[in-house]
């Protein structure tokens, strides 16, 4: 396995975890150390920068959150505590 697909298999895990919450839930605060829990490993530096958090598409990382129907609303990097709100409502089967 290369270390781009490692890289990308965590922020599966990631998109798995949001895509597993309940329809009610709308709003979910995490730390960075929660996220780094989440998918099994390190964040990279980056994470440490509000720029990282971005709701940018075309970065692995974002679209974990982006295709599971959340974004980040806001980022602290004094407390490393990331907002991510739910984007769209869940599918219901």
């Amino acid at each position: 396995m290369t270390v781009r697909e490692r890289r990308s298999l965590r922020y599966i895990r990631l998109a798995a975890w949001f895509a597993g919450l309940p329809p009610e839930v709308e709003q979910v605060d995490l730390t960075v150390d929660d996220v780094e829990r989440l998918i099994e490993d390190n964040l990279p530096a980056a994470a440490r920068f509000p720029s990282w958090w971005r709701n940018d598409g075309r970065r692995a990382h974002a679209r974990a959150w982006l295709l599971a129907g959340w974004s980040v609303a806001a980022y602290d990097p004094l407390s490393g505590r990331i907002s991510f709100e739910r984007r769209t409502p869940p599918a219901t089967s």
